[in-house]
């Protein structure tokens, strides 16, 4: 049954006030005024009046973690932990509603504490009475581990990253990371998938880029959420799948339906757990300056190999010396295969967080889009925060360059790295406009694209995003507000619709068919 949704505020492009759209077939069929509306057949037709609602296009979240998100949802949520001794008395009280389980958190973060001493492993073992823990941090790029886990896996002593405080990062903290997470029963897992979409359709957002990969998810990961989204019938998953072509990465992206060899496949790790690979080392640790993941000969090799084959690729970077490297890797690439072919395939950089002026003009020039998430800024950034910490005031300011990306014509998508910062579009909007520094600001229609349009073209989708007759009906309806006034961060959708069918509803509209 065609739909029309009337008395509304139509976020559009155009000059003229529209307040009134039809969907049918799943397509947006018309958009008009409430004078237009009024001249329309209406027999068989379902109407909607939403007093004054606001109509956007549906988001897309370009980056996302779907299983880890939806256990932070149903599981033990250290966000708000603001000590050792918050992580503690909440790992006893977890320990205590299920005991024989492997207690799995996330979230914490050190830098915005007082004190920023850890919990020791020692110290987790008793508060866990002895179970296996796993609590990462929330750059997700290092964790807290108890004794009883790290004794579970074979090696991880030997490995870089270790420590018997058991704070481990990098190769250590990924060998914990894969035994913690497949832990996880089918049933837990499931219901972690299902709370994730479904607090997606909440929030608006119509399409998500799962990013998946052996190190911090699993094959059998990938295809339960893609099945979830399918049976569901809401929110759509776009897979990535972040191994090395080398590996056998191509033959599994493709087995899985993955839209690209990459994503989260990771060149560094991330300023927070001072993993992130610089140029100039960190002020607060200036015996490291973090180191690159994948030998450069590698990052070419796995480029090229994906060039050839078609695929798209994607790399986790965050550094100015990481992302430099991957766009070094791109710029060899066009050299050998053409800058026509590089720049088709719709390359992209996760994070971008340090890039250099130089590398964001190669990105424009290559065609790589940079996956990026404007909260990292709003929850770091300014003075007193994180990015400051770790490299001082002058090297933070040019962190998270999205007006310098925009002026530079680099194609930007917005998305979240859920559970790193939570679901929230209107949360990333509002950081983007409200950037800690004043000349990385962007406007509403580079922010509004970048969250629905450019997310599309990200996964090889042209025409969709906008509210433009004939485009796919991806919309989101939100609680009405005065005029110009922007939903607030952590809005919940009145109205999530995908493809023309509502996937969330508050309840707050009401629906007359005709």
């Amino acid at each position: 049954m065609a739909h029309l949704y009337r008395g509304g505020q139509i976020l559009s492009s155009g000059s003229r006030a529209l307040t009134a759209l039809l969907v049918d077939d799943g397509r947006i069929a018309w958009i008009g005024d409430e004078d237009e509306a009024a001249g329309l057949s209406l027999s068989g037709v379902s109407v909607t009046n939403v007093e004054g609602a606001l109509i956007t296009p549906g988001f897309v979240d370009a980056h996302v973690h779907a299983t880890s998100t939806g256990m932070t949802l149903i599981g033990l949520d250290l966000s708000r932990s603001r000590s050792a001794l918050d992580i503690l008395n909440a790992v006893e009280g977890e320990c205590d509603r299920n005991p024989d389980l492997v207690i799995l958190g996330h979230g914490w973060d050190e830098s915005r504490w007082s004190d920023p001493t850890l919990p020791t492993a020692q110290e987790l073992d008793r508060a866990s009475k002895g179970a296996r823990v796993y609590l990462t941090r929330v750059d997700a790029h290092s964790a807290l581990a108890s004794t009883a886990l790290i004794d579970h896996v074979e090696g991880v002593r030997s490995l870089r990253g270790f420590s018997d405080s058991g704070w481990v990062t990098q190769e250590s903290h990924h060998a914990l990371r894969e035994y913690a997470l497949a832990s996880i029963s089918q049933a837990t897992r499931n219901r972690a998938q299902s709370a994730f979409l479904t607090e997606a359709a909440r929030k608006g957002i119509v399409s998500v880029h799962e990013m998946a990969g052996p190190v911090i998810s699993s094959e059998a990961d990938c295809r339960d959420l893609l099945a979830a989204a399918d049976e569901l019938s809401g929110t759509s998953v776009v897979a990535y799948w972040g191994e090395l072509a080398q590996l056998g990465g191509i033959d599994v992206a493709r087995e899985l339906g993955a839209r690209g060899t990459g994503g989260d496949l990771f060149v560094d790790g991330s300023l927070g757990s001072h993993t992130a690979c610089l140029h100039e080392p960190y002020l607060d640790a200036p015996q490291t300056s973090g180191r690159e993941f994948i030998d450069r000969d590698v990052l070419n090799e796995h480029v090229d190999l994906c060039v050839r084959a078609g695929e798209q690729t994607g790399f986790h970077a965050i550094g100015d010396a990481a992302t430099q490297a991957v766009v070094g890797a791109y710029q060899r690439a066009a050299e050998i295969h053409g800058l026509d072919l590089v720049r088709g395939q719709r390359h992209r950089i996760e994070h971008a967080e340090a890039m250099s002026s130089t590398s964001i003009a190669e990105c424009a020039r290559l065609g790589i889009i940079a996956s990026v998430q404007p909260a990292f800024d709003q929850r770091w950034g300014g003075d007193g925060g994180m990015y400051v910490s770790r490299l001082g005031r002058d090297r933070a300011s040019k962190l998270n360059a999205l007006a310098e990306l925009s002026n530079a014509g680099v194609a930007v998508a917005f998305g979240s790295d859920a559970p790193v910062t939570p679901l929230d579009p209107w949360g990333a909007i509002r950081a983007a406009m409200e950037h800690r520094t004043v000349g990385q600001r962007v406007g509403l229609t580079f922010a509004l694209d970048a969250h629905t349009r450019t997310g599309w073209h990200a996964a090889g989708v042209d025409h969709s995003g906008r509210l433009n007759v004939g485009e796919c009906a991806h919309l989101a309806i939100w609680a009405p507000r005065a005029a110009d006034e922007l939903p607030e961060a952590g809005a919940t959708a009145a109205r999530t619709i995908v493809g023309g069918v509502t996937c969330w509803d508050s309840g707050q509209l009401v629906d007359h068919p005709c």
